[in-house]
């Protein structure tokens, strides 16, 4: 069996969305963290200790939602459709 058959295969497949939606849940992740970790830095500098940790975060938050909503916005198209159709269309 050659390596292009093997991935053929829908196990294959499966893994590898699922690492795509790892990825996301990741950048999630990373976006709250560094939003919220330069909303530290500058309480520390202003002494302002938590107002824009919290406000890090939340844009942090907002931002990774949006990555994963254009994500999957984008990847909805490519697959042909824009999910549910309206009326009748």
């Amino acid at each position: 069996m050659t390596p292009d058959q093997k991935d053929e295969g829908p196990e294959a497949k499966g893994y590898g969305q699922g690492y795509e939606y790892f990825g996301m849940a990741l950048n999630f992740t990373v976006a709250i963290l560094l939003f919220g970790a330069g909303g530290w830095f500058l309480d520390g500098w202003l002494h302002t200790l938590p107002l824009f940790a919290i406000v890090g975060a939340f844009v942090g938050g907002f931002a990774g939602f949006m990555s994963i909503w254009y994500r999957v916005k984008r990847d909805t198209a490519a697959r042909g459709g824009e999910g549910r159709r309206r009326g009748g269309e």
